[in-house]
């Protein structure tokens, strides 16, 4: 890092996404916020997901005292959303003329060919896979100034694999985006009796967790009226998932997140799409190609032993590579993004000077 000085790195976080409850989203912003804080970094403000920062004068009020920004891309950029288009308009702040800001993390996918324009602007644009940096090439293909465009695997598996051991057993069927994909799952799960329903997500309210109160949850969630219930859990953290999740012998979900953690964990999956491409796109760059998908008119066909299918001698070894990868990619953006925000700073005491 360039910056020798003992003022604080003041950095800025947008879209930071541990406020919706998934243990991914939260996975993402515990790494992103620990590579920046043992790089030197102080956050000096965040705003939510959501958040309708544009019109917070006390969040804008912080911009002028940063040295970086740096925004989450997450699952946001696809489709031309207006909340995406939200993110990205940080750029036109005037308090960031001369402050670098940076995009991670970013899925970015059918999106107008305008926001190219956003994207120039940024000194660091990140994607989580290859395809979106594909997409974003093409978006700034034009411009005069362009950012360092890079890859790297979603930083929910910035540390790589997790250790796991012991006796596996049960399956774990998860959720979806979609509200019929979870519907289908929850059939799925009535015609093989599986043991275990899982969603990524939590509810830390002590209320959710009792019994009458959960299995209304459930129903109301899922969309289905059913008396005999698997164990329904809303796992009370992220550890407690992944712990979870590492001793099951199989998962099927339809969460991209999901996904990246059963990978964490070594833990079999299957599949199904979710809002956008992007869990096929993160099966494409690990190398695993589409075996592991499945459409929905497949689930009345699944068998408890298709769940289970142990991952291949091939299929771990491209995990593997992937995970290390991973982990090493994520030192270097970090890195970066704290050589961005050190340099600002020089540069503002140089000023002073």
């Amino acid at each position: 890092m360039t910056n020798s000085q003992t003022a604080p790195i003041n950095v800025v976080l947008m879209n930071d996404t541990s406020s919706r409850y998934h243990h991914g989203c939260a996975l993402v912003m515990r790494n992103l916020r620990d590579g920046l804080e043992t790089r030197g970094c102080t956050i000096l403000a965040t705003s939510y997901a959501r958040h309708d920062w544009q019109n917070d004068p006390s969040f804008i009020a912080t911009l002028k005292d940063a040295h970086l920004v740096v925004v989450n891309g997450e699952g946001t950029l696809h489709h031309g959303k207006d909340a995406g288009a939200a993110l990205l308009k940080i750029v036109d702040r005037p308090e960031l003329s001369e402050t670098p800001v940076a995009l991670v993390n970013a899925l970015y996918e059918a999106n107008p060919d305008e926001w190219g324009r956003w994207l120039s602007k940024f000194r660091i644009c990140a994607a989580r896979d290859s395809v979106s940096l594909a997409a974003m090439e093409t978006d700034i293909s034009h411009a005069v100034s362009k950012p360092d465009l890079m890859w790297l695997p979603d930083l929910s598996m910035a540390q790589g694999a997790r250790p796991v051991g012991g006796q596996r057993s049960g399956i774990i069927v998860g959720d979806s985006v979609k509200w019929n994909r979870r519907r289908d799952l929850v059939r799925l799960t009535r015609r093989l009796k599986l043991d275990q329903f899982i969603p990524t997500k939590t509810l830390r309210s002590r209320v959710w967790h009792m019994p009458v109160v959960r299995h209304l949850l459930y129903c109301v969630y899922n969309g289905v009226l059913q008396f005999n219930q698997p164990r329904f859990t809303m796992s009370s953290d992220t550890e407690a998932y992944l712990a979870q999740l590492a001793a099951c012998e199989g998962h099927i979900t339809g969460r991209f997140h999901a996904v990246c953690l059963s990978m964490i964990t070594r833990t079999p999956f299957l599949a199904l799409s979710s809002n956008a491409s992007k869990i096929e796109r993160l099966l494409q760059d690990v190398g695993l190609g589409t075996d592991r998908l499945v459409r929905p008119d497949q689930l009345t066909s699944l068998t408890r032993a298709d769940i289970v299918r142990p991952f291949s001698d091939q299929e771990t070894q491209a995990i593997d590579a992937f995970l290390e990868r991973a982990s090493r990619e994520s030192d270097a953006l970090f890195d970066g993004l704290a050589d961005l925000a050190g340099g600002k700073l020089n540069l503002d005491n140089e000023e002073q000077k």
